[in-house]
């Protein structure tokens, strides 16, 4: 029997952790023994306004469990959000050890209504947050030789989901990140992994979704997939460039490979339509492992 996976001596920071995922996230971490720092701008689902008092409140509740926990209301879509977010956590804690990319805004836009400033508005929030939490929390992980990293894509990158071009586009380009974060963490000790998560959250009206909330929340709860959460954060957990699927107690890995493919030295046109079975074809598939420079 596994023993019971602690956190103790950890110290953890959660964007977009006031609701929804982010809060299931830092409960269940601070309840396994973690200090966390609770990062919630406040906005609604689209990223406007903003409300302090939403990170407070999880702080305060973990703190009546017997947990410790700081809260910070940093815009992370910024540098200086970024950077003052992890400052927090160095003040308080005296370092980190994991970062968990969550925070995030939708709504449901066609392609041909979107403009590049709708997609720059995604960019900066699923792509520029983790970018400036992981930029500011880096040094401090190298120096320590340690670290976890946590980034969220979603299926609507990974498969495709009508209305979903600006948030799509985003979130697939994490999967570029975390590969080569997790090549250039490697010799620092940092591991990198990207989750994809589906629970009921107020983002599913935003998306467009018809499951009424009381049947979403029953058959997708926020609390399903916090145990994953748990685990990569864990010194259980020694895998890194990995994109974990996990939905409603189920988690699985999710792999880009390559099939076998046709080869013809003299390639044509004319040859791949006539050996296209082939081409698409993925039995004897493999996964290509990072690329050398140059190749």
């Amino acid at each position: 029997m596994t023993g019971r996976i602690s956190l103790e001596g950890k110290v953890a920071v959660v964007t977009g952790a006031g609701r929804g995922l982010g809060r299931a996230y830092v409960e269940l971490l601070a309840e396994r023994g973690a200090r966390v720092v609770v990062n919630d701008l406040g906005t609604d689902v689209s990223g406007s306004g903003e409300d302090a008092t939403i990170a407070e409140q999880v702080v305060s509740l973990i703190r009546t469990r017997g947990g410790e926990a700081v809260a910070n209301d940093s815009d992370v879509s910024t540098p200086e959000g970024g950077s003052d977010l992890i400052a927090t956590t160095i003040e308080h804690f005296g370092r980190i050890d994991l970062v968990v990319n969550n925070a995030g805004i939708c709504g449901s836009q066609l392609f041909e209504d979107a403009t590049l400033d709708d997609f720059d508005r995604y960019w900066r929030v699923h792509l520029g947050g983790p970018v400036n939490t992981v930029k500011a929390a880096w040094p401090y992980m190298v120096a320590q030789r340690y670290g976890k990293i946590i980034l969220t894509t979603s299926v609507s990158g990974l498969f495709g989901l009508r209305g979903q071009a600006t948030y799509a586009a985003a979130k697939c380009a994490v999967v570029g990140l975390m590969r080569i974060l997790a090549i250039e963490g490697a010799e620092h000790g940092i591991l990198v992994n990207t989750i994809s998560p589906t629970a009921y959250t107020r983002m599913h009206a935003a998306a467009g979704s018809r499951t009424p909330e009381a049947e979403g929340r029953r058959t997708m709860p926020v609390e399903t997939v916090a145990p994953a959460i748990v685990w990569l954060a864990s010194d259980r957990c020694s895998e890194t460039n990995s994109i974990y699927n996990v939905t409603a107690g189920a988690i699985q890995r999710i792999a880009i490979i390559m099939g076998p493919g046709f080869y013809d030295p003299h390639l044509t046109p004319e040859s791949i339509a006539e050996n296209y079975a082939n081409v698409e074809a993925i039995e004897g598939f493999t996964e290509p492992g990072p690329f050398e420079p140059g190749t």
